[in-house]
C-alpha cells in the first residue's frame, strides 16, 4: 500500500483515518501560512488552505499520499476560524446562538511522487439553541480545547450541548468529509475497503 501522510497533528483527523481503516500512517504538521481573509467564498477558501497545506506537506516526501483538510465555520459568508483566545471564542458563540451554521471541510490529497493532486469538500450546518450568556461563558471555561476548535466549539466535546439539529456531512463538521477522503484515494490506487 501506498504511504500516507497526513499534513495535520490534529488528534480528531487522526481518529477519523484509523475510523476508515488506515491505521498506518505520517503525521507531518503544514507549515503552510492560512490567510483567512482572502476574497474567496468559504468553500472555495477551504479547499484553497486545505491544497496549500498538502503541497507544503507533499514538497518534503518523493513518494506517498498526502491528505489535508481545512476546516472553518460560516455564518451568511463571513469565515470563522478558531479564535484567538477565551474573550473571542465568547464573543462568536454570543453570534451564533439561536442560529444556523455552516462547517465546511475542505480537502486536498496528493500523490507525492506523480503531483497528482485532488481537491474536493463536505458541507454541514449546525443549529445552535438560544444561549444565555452564562452557559456561553461557563463553556468557554470549562472546554479545554476551545482555541483548537473552528467557531470555538467541538460538535464531539460539550459542544454538542450548545446545538440542538445537525444536517448534511456530519464527518465534515467535525474535520474530514469521509467518503470524499474514500473517494479521492481510491482515484489515487488506495481502497479501504481492501486494507
Amino acid at each position: 500500500m501506498k504511504k500516507i501522510i497526513l499534513a495535520s497533528k490534529s488528534e480528531r483527523r487522526q481518529q477519523l483515518l484509523k475510523q476508515i481503516g488506515l491505521t498506518d500512517f505520517i503525521v507531518r504538521e503544514s507549515d503552510y501560512q492560512e490567510d483567512m481573509t482572502l476574497d474567496k467564498k468559504p468553500v472555495e477558501l477551504a479547499q484553497f488552505l486545505a491544497m496549500g497545506k498538502a503541497k507544503e506537506v507533499a514538497s518534503h516526501y518523493s513518494e506517498g499520499i498526502v491528505v489535508a483538510g481545512d476546516t472553518m465555520v460560516f455564518l451568511a459568508n463571513e469565515v470563522i476560524g478558531k479564535p484567538k483566545d477565551e474573550n473571542e471564542a465568547i464573543n462568536v458563540l454570543t453570534k451564533f446562538s439561536g442560529k444556523r451554521v455552516g462547517l465546511v471541510s475542505g480537502l486536498a490529497l496528493i500523490n507525492a511522487k506523480t503531483g497528482k493532486a485532488i481537491s474536493d469538500y463536505g458541507i454541514g450546518w449546525v443549529k445552535f439553541r438560544k444561549l444565555t450568556v452564562k452557559e456561553i461563558a461557563d463553556y468557554v471555561s470549562s472546554e479545554k480545547n476551545i482555541l483548537t476548535f473552528a467557531g470555538g466549539f467541538g460538535l464531539l466535546n460539550k459542544g454538542a450541548i450548545l446545538t440542538e439539529a445537525v444536517e448534511g456531512d456530519f464527518f465534515s463538521i467535525i474535520g474530514l468529509p469521509l467518503t470524499k477522503l474514500y473517494l479521492g484515494l481510491k482515484k489515487l490506487g488506495v481502497n479501504v475497503l481492501k486494507l
